[in-house]
């Protein structure tokens, strides 16, 4: 068997996914994608005369970078005795989950609501799983404090 778990910020997904991988022998790979999409959200224009754009652009490029290093030191110490692989990739996140779930998977973990870059606001379990390519299990977030 082998299992896609779509990283974001939310341990109980990732505890999940290590329990089921270790209680079935399974094969997991853990996905981070680096949101790209922030040149398209800010637009093109804003603010493009005093290069705020392009500061504010590099900033989310940073704390995309801090944050892929983190969860990737975090994820390979929980699950250092379960095979897999820890894959980061680029892009849209939506997208990239989609598109790795297409290969070979029996099924995809990830959080609901799903909070990975500009995904905060955006649907992405309704975009991930229209039309699944595996079967799909969600993972309720913490609750708040």
């Amino acid at each position: 068997m082998k299992i896609l778990l779509a990283l974001d910020d939310n341990p109980r997904a990732v505890h999940r996914a290590l329990s089921l991988a270790r209680e079935w022998g399974a094969t997991l790979n853990a996905l981070f994608v680096m949101d790209n999409t922030w040149d398209a959200f800010t637009g093109h224009d804003w603010l493009s005369g005093c290069n705020a754009r392009i500061g504010f652009l590099e900033y989310m490029q940073s704390l995309e970078q801090q944050e892929a290093a983190a969860t990737a030191t975090l994820y390979q110490q929980l699950a250092a005795d379960v095979p897999g692989e820890l894959l980061i990739v680029s892009g849209d996140v939506a997208e990239e989950i989609r598109k790795e779930a297409q290969n070979g998977y029996d099924l995809l973990i990830m959080s609901n609501p799903f909070t990975r870059g500009l995904e905060i606001m955006r649907d992405t379990v309704t975009k991930v799983t229209k039309k699944p390519s595996c079967d799909v299990l969600l993972v309720i977030g913490e609750a708040a404090s």
